[in-house]
């Protein structure tokens, strides 16, 4: 017989555990001070009893009532309303000595039962586990909730276990062994920047596939799922468009905009590079702010990285573009028949080649009397005709760029030589990349936080969004 799930409503958790966790389990939350979980075992508790009409009991052997409602509020969780529900309930023990643990016990199956509660939180075993002279009186008390609240109450258990810095062993070995499941929250720092990672342990009511994975604090807790198990959105309706300012261009993302505070500015000369790992985001990241400029009349002119053909680009783009603006986006390609707006490179001298790429982007210009957008695929143009020649026409392309007050993004790999120039001479140097197989963007300059790239999709609209990692 399979198990009863019960949901946790945590946005990602279920499908990462196998639809949530199992009725009537005992799970173990453990992680260093500061890793998100009591937002993570609220969160749980709190959605058990808004959504599933499941009252929970929260013990708390770390902080007050006054304390826990006020810290939770910024998620936006009200416990105070549940409460008056009659759906939550939050016991206080902050003082408890080994002489009243029974006690407390007692308390805590009491409120269980009388509230018929579905979901228990105890945060922390590990403050609880000071009160125990022996094991054994640990053993005895974790095998108490097994089959009094566990079993018989059929009430889901989450287990809080404080690891300190510097530890690598979960607890105490006894709880770990009898828990059903073993989740661990970890926060370091990656290049410079905050990284919270959740690894699932042990999970015996479902296959651990992936391990390992990114969340976040934004908004409430949130795991991010690797792009081979989640179910990738595709964009359906066309991107809203965001107009231009005077001085400065939308990216066509607004958490982009924001992020970088108010967009590309014009002339400006930008990079994105793009880790090894990392199939080219042409769909994500390059189609919003492309699309973003063909919509408002804008001519674009892009040089396909390595990999990406010039009709895969055109295929992608078109539609999502409105009809009369179609003839404003030109794409360049070294092979394979001429077609409409592509444009064929002979691939022999990078000067006459650049040549015909800023012939093009001046028709533009003339053509829509507006700035033009144009990418350029630098491990293209390194890879066609080497290092050198590739330095030969920076400094002219970029004096073309800022001097007509167009618009250019630069995309490398980090294999790439003239990445060090690039990114000296960028305003704006952006980075692409993977964890735990996760997609993520992040400013090198300026720094942002890491931000995972995802789609919000409708028949009327498409729309990227970067959520940050805090």
């Amino acid at each position: 017989m399979n198990p009863v799930i019960v949901k946790s409503g945590l946005r990602g958790v279920d499908l990462i555990t196998g639809g949530g966790f199992k009725k009537g389990s005992l799970v173990i939350l453990a992680g260093n001070p500061g890793t998100g979980k009591t937002a993570f075992s609220a969160g749980w508790l709190y959605n058990g009893a808004a959504k599933f009409n499941e009252p929970g009991v929260y013990v708390s052997f770390a902080e007050s009532r006054e304390t826990f409602y006020d810290n939770m509020k910024g998620f936006g969780y009200d416990f105070e309303e549940l409460e008056a529900e009659g759906k939550f309930q939050f016991l206080d023990l902050l003082t408890v000595k080994q002489e009243g643990i029974s006690d407390v016990f007692n308390w805590i199956v009491e409120k269980v039962y009388s509230l018929k509660a579905k979901r228990l939180v105890i945060d922390s075993f590990s403050a609880l586990a000071q009160a125990f002279e022996k094991p054994i009186d640990m053993r005895s008390f974790i095998h108490a909730v097994l089959s009094k609240i566990l079993r018989k109450a059929e009430c889901t258990t989450l287990l809080i276990l404080e690891v300190p810095y510097g530890e690598t062993k979960i607890g105490y070995g006894i709880e770990e062994f009898l828990a059903d499941a073993v989740l661990l929250l970890k926060k370091r720092e990656y290049e410079g920047v905050p990284l919270r990672e959740l690894s699932i342990l042990k999970n015996r009511w479902s296959e651990i596939i992936h391990p390992d994975y990114v969340f976040t604090l934004k908004n409430g807790f949130q795991v991010f799922y690797p792009l081979t198990i989640k179910d990738i959105k595709k964009a359906i309706g066309r991107y809203r468009v965001i107009p231009h300012k005077k001085d400065v261009f939308s990216t066509g993302i607004r958490d982009l905009d924001q992020l970088l505070g108010g967009a590309f500015r014009r002339g400006g000369y930008n990079l994105l590079e793009i880790e090894k790992d990392v199939a080219f985001p042409l769909e994500q990241l390059i189609r919003p702010t492309a699309c973003n400029f063909l919509n408002q009349g804008h001519g674009v002119l892009i040089l396909p990285p390595q990999g990406i053909s010039a009709l895969t680009v055109r295929k992608a783009l078109i539609p999502f573009i409105d009809s009369k603006y179609h003839e404003n986006l030109v794409i360049t390609d070294y092979k394979g028949r001429e077609e409409t707006g592509i444009i064929t490179l002979k691939g022999e001298s990078l000067e006459e080649d650049m040549e015909q790429i800023w012939d093009a982007i001046s028709d533009l210009r003339r053509k829509t009397e507006k700035p033009i957008f144009s990418v350029v695929g630098f491990d293209t143009i390194e890879y066609n005709y080497g290092e050198r020649e590739a330095l030969k026409i920076l400094g002219e392309d970029v004096a073309r760029t800022r001097n007509q007050e167009d618009l250019r993004l630069n995309v490398i790999r980090p294999t790439v030589h003239v990445a060090d120039q690039l990114e000296a001479l960028s305003d704006i140097h952006l980075r692409v990349e993977t964890i735990h197989g996760a997609l993520f963007i992040r400013g090198i300059k300026p720094k942002t936080p890491l931000l995972n790239v995802s789609f919000e999709t409708s028949r009327e609209c498409s729309e990227v969004k970067l959520t940050p990692v805090i």
